[in-house]
């Protein structure tokens, strides 16, 4: 099942689109929202971010070769971006910074379906409620000054996810690709990630409440190029095999 968020007129809807068609829930599906008879075309409608988690959880350095890799590593890397930074597939990323370059991510995300705390490998495998599609936009670190990343990726704009959250997608050797315009600029595979679920979910639990709606971002695979920063108009594309992709627009607010 695809589960989507959308607007259509004034209104504001869950759904899961089917055959060309969305049909709307009562409310979130994990917050015990029901199926209803109401269903729109899915050309008449405007996706939106497939949900408003209250936290992203992001894990860093997560593939073979990423940039800041150190041997023996045995657990991830954390950070958190706000719920304020999420957008939906086709929504503009903004930076409101005049001299700090800027870039995109694609990354898997996983969907929490059930509270989790000091969860079982069973509770969490019970816990997912699906996966989708995440951008992990950051501003360059300038200096190292931003040592909690909060400047560097929880800016307004910068977490877009969708086009929708899959229940049924299974991560094993799906390519993931990000590309900046047309230019292919990341690509790796989910089986090659460090830390994978379940495992990496019993480990973030354990100290870490996670609660339903919220999203876990598992990283970036390794740059095939340099990378490149963003300019006015450019286009960032993130691909996940058999998942769909998640497409947005850059604009700077002094460009």
């Amino acid at each position: 099942m695809k589960i989507v968020r959308f607007q259509i007129g004034l209104e504001y809807h869950y759904g899961d689109l089917l055959d060309g068609q969305v049909f709307c829930w009562s409310a979130a599906p994990w917050e015990g929202g029901k199926r209803l008879t109401k269903s729109f075309p899915a050309d008449e409608i405007t996706l939106m971010a497939p949900c408003k988690p209250r936290k992203i959880v992001g894990v860093a350095i997560n593939y073979p070769g990423a940039t800041g890799l150190k041997e023996g590593t045995n657990e991830p890397l954390v950070f958190l971006k706000p719920s304020s930074s999420v957008i939906g597939s086709g929504q503009s990323i903004i930076s409101p910074f005049k001299n700090i370059s800027v870039w995109g991510e694609c990354e898997l995300g996983i969907v929490i379906g059930k509270r989790l705390q000091q969860a079982s490998l069973a509770e969490v495998e019970e816990g997912i409620f699906g996966y989708t599609i995440g951008n992990d936009v950051t501003a360059d670190n300038i200096e190292g000054w931003d040592h909690h990343l909060v400047r560097s990726k929880g800016v307004d704009t910068f977490c877009p996810l969708g086009p929708w959250i899959d229940t049924e997608f299974k991560p094993h050797e799906n390519i993931i690709s990000g590309y900046h315009n047309t230019e292919l600029l990341r690509k790796g595979y989910l089986h090659e990630r460090l830390f994978k679920e379940p495992e990496l979910l019993v480990w973030l639990s354990s100290w870490m409440t996670l609660e339903p709606g919220d999203i876990v971002l598992t990283g970036a695979p390794t740059r095939v190029r340099e990378r490149i920063y963003f300019k006015d108009k450019d286009n960032f594309t993130c691909s996940i095999e058999g998942l769909g992709e998640l497409s947005n627009s850059f604009k700077s607010l002094h460009d």
